[in-house]
């Protein structure tokens, strides 16, 4: 999960939510991006990778948030058993999409 962070925090085309460490955090990551996360959801679908992109019914703290609800955020998720190598084609399939 930390090297998703900091991916994340290094690219100024989105806004990482949440955390920047990986200890103590939930293994779901919340990004802001550029483009309309639904349509990025379905851009990664192309490149193998499961991903949400909408607002999970928390327009209000979105809003909050500065964040557009009809832009929502990107949402990805990880368990223990995610594999370096799928660490890496998600990693990947971003860069081309965004």
């Amino acid at each position: 999960l930390q090297r998703i962070l900091d991916w994340a925090r290094g690219r100024n085309d989105l806004r990482l939510l949440g955390p920047a460490g990986a200890e103590g955090r939930a293994p779901t990551v919340a990004l802001s991006c550029n483009r309309a996360a639904e349509g990025l959801a379905r851009d990664l679908s192309a490149h193998g990778i499961m991903a949400g992109g909408g607002t999970f019914y928390a327009n209000r703290p979105l809003q909050a948030l500065g964040i557009d609800p009809d832009h929502g955020v990107l949402r990805l998720s990880f368990v223990h058993y995610t594999s370096d190598s799928e660490i890496d084609q998600l990693l990947g399939a971003l860069d081309r999409v965004l």
